[in-house]
Order: structure tokens, then sequence, then C-alpha cells
């Protein structure tokens, strides 16, 4: 396994490279397929991403190139990871705790100069095993549907009502309960009846809902609270699922008060 630690951006032919910003560096990923096709990706800090090893590799600005590179070679890794090279999708970003943990620990090893080839080597196959069982083609086929339980439905209600102001991924809500994305996707709305991102568009209306009966809440605010990113776009997912607008709500419920 080749390391590249905060500028040493590496250019070679291997198998597939794993990126970790971290701090507010952003890396730019450009390059082609094996059919000839361009692809290009960006990815910051939470992200990691999973590009070819003849991706070219670039920083928004040349003074902040903080993060981890790390090429991963066939001739390094165990005999699960080779069967599983054919599973590792080329050109994904997603959120992933258990990446970023790595990224930590191997920046505590560099800085402690602890890192040797055995090390290396060792990261390069757990690594390599958790992107083909977590986000390749046989992702599926290792982890079964498993139900929610009440339990785990109240971890996401609760991670849900403590971020409603933040941006919501899907992945997030698969990590809290041990789920691929696509699993967990599934089998959340087998449990529900509504799919996960659908579900967090419901609790923002309904929260937002709850914040047009005070009247000391601009309008404005409620939006940015509820964590929509524009007033617009506020505007028109709380009249799709409510038939009115925040105005015209805040209206009616003032006027039923009185």
């Amino acid at each position: 396994m080749n390391i590249a630690f905060t500028n040493g951006w590496l250019n070679s032919e291997q198998e597939f490279r794993l990126v970790m910003p971290t701090g507010s560096t952003v890396v730019h990923a450009a390059g082609c397929d094996d059919l000839g096709m361009s692809h290009s990706i960006q990815v910051n800090a939470p992200f990691v991403a999973v590009i070819p090893g003849g991706a070219q590799l670039a920083t928004t600005t040349e003074n902040d190139r903080n993060g981890w590179v790390i090429a991963l070679k066939p001739g390094v890794l165990g005999q699960v990871s080779k069967e599983a090279f054919g599973a590792v999708p080329k050109w994904s970003k997603s959120w992933d705790p258990f990446l970023r943990e790595a990224a930590d620990t191997l920046g505590a090893l560099h800085n402690a100069d602890l890192i040797d080839a055995a090390c290396a080597d060792a990261f390069a196959d757990v690594i390599s095993v958790h992107i083909a069982l977590r986000y390749g083609h046989c992702a599926d086929a290792v982890e079964p549907d498993m139900p929610l339980t009440r339990q785990m439905l109240t971890r996401i209600q609760v991670f849900v009502h403590e971020n409603i102001a933040e941006t919501i991924l899907v992945e997030q809500l698969a990590v809290l309960v041990h789920m691929s994305t696509s699993n967990f996707a599934r089998v959340f709305k087998t449990a529900t009846g509504n799919p996960p991102h659908l579900y967090v568009t419901l609790e923002r209306v309904k929260f937002a809902r709850t914040m047009l009966c005070e009247e000391t809440i601009p309008l404005v605010d409620v939006g940015a609270r509820a964590g929509f990113q524009t007033q617009q776009h506020f505007t028109d997912v709380f009249h799709r699922y409510t038939g009115v607008t925040p105005r015209a709500f805040r209206l009616a419920h003032r006027n039923v008060g009185s």
C-alpha cells in the first residue's frame, strides 16, 4: 500500500485509490473509465471517494492540501480482498465514519512515525474489504435484509430531530443501524411505508408547521431552522405536502386562534 500524506498526491496506475481529505481541503479528481467515458468528482471532509488509479488529482488551493490518498494494489492484498476487487465501484463518493476513523488512526501513526510496510499492508486489506462489502455490487448478497426494530427507528428519529437544520444523508441514517445504504432504504420503506429521504422531508415540514404557530419566528427563519436550503424551496415543499404556503398556514392558524 502506498500512502501519500498532506502534499504527496499519487499519479500511479494502481487498481484504485481512496481519497480522504481532512480539514477544509477540497479535492477534484478527473479521468476516464475502462470504456473511455469521462468522469469528474469533487470531495471534501467528511466525505471519502473511491477513484481509479489513473485519475488525476488536484486541490482547489495549493496551500491547503491536507488528508490521505491511499493506493491499494492487488499484490499486497489478502485473498478475500483480491476476490472482492471486481465489486469495488469506481468514481463513488460516500459519508463513511469507519473510513474517517481509519484516516484519523493513520494520521496518529504517521505523526508518531510508526507506519511500516506490515502496518500499511494491514490497513490496505481491512480498507479494501470494507469498501467491497459496504459499497460493492456484492453488498446485498452478503448483507441480507434485516427488519428495523423499534429501537433502530427511535435512533433514526432522534438523529433526524437533533439535526433537522442540517443536511441529512441516507448514508448517515444507514450507518446508525449498521446497514448498507441500499439495504437500509429497502427495509426502512418496508417498516414505515416511506423511503428515507421522504421521511426526512416530512419531518422538516412537521417541524416547520410547529414553528409557524409561533408568531415571533420570521418566515425566513422557519425555513432555515427546518433545514430547507432556500426560502423558495421551503415554500414549494411545504405547499406540496400541506396544500398551502407557509404564509397562508400562519394566517389561517392566527385566525383560528383569534
